[in-house]
C-alpha cells in the first residue's frame, strides 16, 4: 500500500511539473506585451486617421470604431524552418469579389498545436509590372463567430538564409481591407489554408 501511495504522489508530482513547466513556457515578457500593444495601438490610430491607408477614408459609408483583439496568448506563437517546394506550383485563389488571381504555393511552415502538426503554406504573388510579394494567410473555427469569415493574414518578410528559422505569431493575425469595406479586393484563403482549430489570437472581426 505504501508503495502505492508514494508512485501516485510521484507521479501527481511529475504532472505537476510538468503542468508548470507548460504554463512558463507559454508566458509572454513584458517587453512582448508592450510591442504588442504598441503595434495594435498604432494599427488603431491608422485604420482612424491614415488617408492614404485607411479603408474608413475610401468609403465614407463605414464608420470606424476602435480594433477589437484577442488577449495576448503565448499558445499562440510557433517556431518553424520555411519548407519550400522544389517546383512551386501555380494556383488560382478566389478574391472575395469572385475574380481569380494567379499565386505559386512557394512553401510551408510546420507547427504542431495540441500534440497535433499542421502546415501553414506561404504564396508568392508577382506583380505584372515587376517584383514579387510574399503573402501568408489562414483559415480557423473562429471564422464567422469571433473572426472575419474569409481568413485572417500575418505580415511576413522574407528571409535569405534558407535555414532561418521564423516566428509565426497568430497574436498578430490582421483583418484584410475587405473585412471593413466591399470596395476592397482581397484573396481568400484556400481549404489547404484551413486550421481545424480555433485561433483565438489576433484580430476579431470588425462587422
Amino acid at each position: 500500500m505504501k508503495i502505492n501511495l508514494v508512485i501516485t504522489l510521484f507521479s501527481i508530482f511529475l504532472l505537476a511539473f510538468k503542468c508548470e513547466k507548460e504554463n512558463e513556457s507559454n508566458k509572454l515578457d513584458k517587453l512582448y506585451l508592450i510591442n504588442l500593444q504598441e503595434e495594435r495601438e498604432d494599427r488603431n490610430w491608422r485604420m482612424q486617421y491614415d488617408i492614404v491607408s485607411s479603408p474608413f477614408y475610401a468609403d465614407t459609408s463605414i464608420k470606424f470604431k476602435p480594433l477589437e483583439f484577442f488577449e495576448p496568448d503565448g499558445n499562440y506563437i510557433f517556431k518553424s524552418k520555411l519548407f519550400k517546394y522544389e517546383n512551386p506550383e501555380k494556383i488560382l485563389i478566389f478574391s472575395n469579389q469572385g475574380d481569380l488571381r494567379e499565386y505559386y504555393r512557394y512553401g510551408y511552415f510546420i507547427l504542431r498545436f495540441d500534440k497535433v502538426e499542421f502546415k501553414l503554406h506561404l504564396y508568392k504573388y508577382d506583380f505584372p509590372e515587376g517584383g514579387e510579394s510574399y503573402n501568408l494567410w489562414f483559415k480557423d473555427a473562429t471564422n464567422g463567430k469571433e473572426t472575419y469569415e474569409n481568413g485572417r493574414y500575418l505580415f511576413f518578410t522574407k528571409n535569405s538564409d534558407d535555414n532561418y528559422e521564423y516566428t509565426i505569431d497568430f497574436n498578430k493575425a490582421i483583418n484584410p481591407l475587405c473585412a471593413y469595406s466591399n470596395l476592397y479586393n482581397c484573396p481568400i484563403p484556400t481549404e489547404l489554408d484551413s486550421i481545424p482549430y480555433e485561433i483565438k489570437a489576433g484580430e476579431k472581426k470588425f462587422r
